[in-house]
């Protein structure tokens, strides 16, 4: 039995009431490890009641050859409330006990202040805003994707979105505010993903010799294949031309960088302040920015694509590139009363969990923080 079918095992019995005191002593020096741990274990304290529990034995029966994300997927499922809130933690501590979230937590795990109760923070959801040359601009908050086509604007299931005044403009924007992200069919079939705090400028019909896009944020493009159009993402930094692939783009106005991480096919990327340009293979990634030209090397795909995927996802990342994307999802201000933690962060963490399990995770390396209102302060 691996350790998470294991740990999985020993919370249901603790939860049943039906624990031996060596296997208690075995689960409490577990929860001992890290703040997750704790409270994922007071959660399940057989004195603690639990409306609907759930069938904990069938998902530990699972629990060996399903993935954590198997498991929620199949606990989100059912609909306590109170229940979802035990399986958030759960799957925070699963991301911690099966790859080791961020080295630092086991080397200090002094307190440190969060109020908590400030404010409510949730994560992000689907949600955008389109908007128009003319002026016009509406809200969307409905989950299921736009689909541009040369008679209107409708959601996926053919609803439609929007009046057709909208097409009428030569250009629209599609901005996902930060807590949010959203999905757009365009007309000629390309479909983006765009991640929070992200802007898509985009035509309701593209031109005869090219199709043509601007980025601000992050997007996920699986681009329609047409050898008579080359498809063009522009960010502050790169030119991307492609016929049809599937590409990342990280271009925030707050980052350094803009990097373009090729996932299928092939593009060819161009600086936007000189003439270099690099032709990218699967797993390559272009990099460029301000201060610095063009370059190309590999690239971390996984890494690149894993908020589509509904997960945080952290390779030895500096703490203040976790900090805004933690911001971005959640809808919050970063402020640094001081510098700026130093600590790196390896491992992965769905995006669907409460703020208050990340704020364990970030305490946990050491840092101070507290919430006031929208604001994380990092002292």
């Amino acid at each position: 039995m691996n350790q998470t079918a294991r740990i999985l095992t020993l919370l249901n019995k603790y939860r049943q009431n039906d624990i031996s005191p060596d296997e208690l002593h075995e689960l409490q020096r577990w929860a001992a490890n890290h703040p997750a741990y704790r409270k994922l274990l007071a959660d399940f304290s057989p004195n603690r009641p639990i409306t609907s529990e759930p069938e904990w034995a069938d998902y530990v029966a699972s629990g060996s050859s399903m993935s954590f994300q198997d498991l929620l997927d199949r606990m989100t499922s059912q609909k306590s409330k109170t229940r979802k809130r035990h399986i958030a933690w759960l799957s925070a501590a699963a991301s911690i006990v099966v790859i080791g979230f961020c080295s630092l937590y086991f080397l200090n795990q002094q307190a440190t202040p969060y109020d908590e109760q400030v404010t409510e923070v949730t994560p992000g959801s689907k949600k955008a805003v389109l908007l128009a040359e003319n002026g016009l601009q509406q809200e969307i908050v409905d989950e299921r994707g736009l689909l541009v086509t040369n008679e209107g604007m409708f959601y996926s299931d053919g609803q439609t979105v929007a009046d057709n005044i909208f097409l009428e403009t030569q250009q629209l924007n599609l901005v996902v505010p930060k807590g949010g992200e959203y999905q757009i069919t365009l007309s000629d079939g390309t479909r983006i993903w765009l991640n929070s705090n992200s802007t898509l400028k985009f035509p309701p019909e593209f031109a005869t010799d090219r199709r043509l896009v601007e980025i601000s944020g992050e997007a996920y493009f699986e681009v329609a294949h047409d050898a008579r159009r080359p498809f063009i993402v522009k960010s502050d930094y790169q030119e991307i031309t492609v016929l049809g692939t599937t590409f990342n783009v990280k271009a925030y106005s707050d980052d350094e960088l803009n990097i373009t991480t090729l996932v299928e096919g092939s593009v060819q990327v161009r600086g936007r302040t000189g003439n270099d340009r690099f032709k990218l293979q699967p797993g390559q990634a272009a990099v460029a920015g301000k201060e610095k030209q063009l370059g190309i090397g590999p690239g971390d795909v996984q890494q690149a694509i894993s908020w589509k995927q509904g997960e945080f996802n952290f390779n030895r990342t500096p703490f203040e590139e976790v900090a805004k994307q933690i911001a971005r999802w959640y809808d919050l201000e970063v402020e640094y009363r001081n510098k700026i933690p130093q600590e790196h962060f390896t491992g992965q963490l769905s995006r669907s969990v409460d703020f208050e399990i990340v704020a364990e995770f970030l305490k946990g390396s050491g840092v101070n923080l507290e919430l006031v209102s929208n604001k994380l302060i990092i002292h």
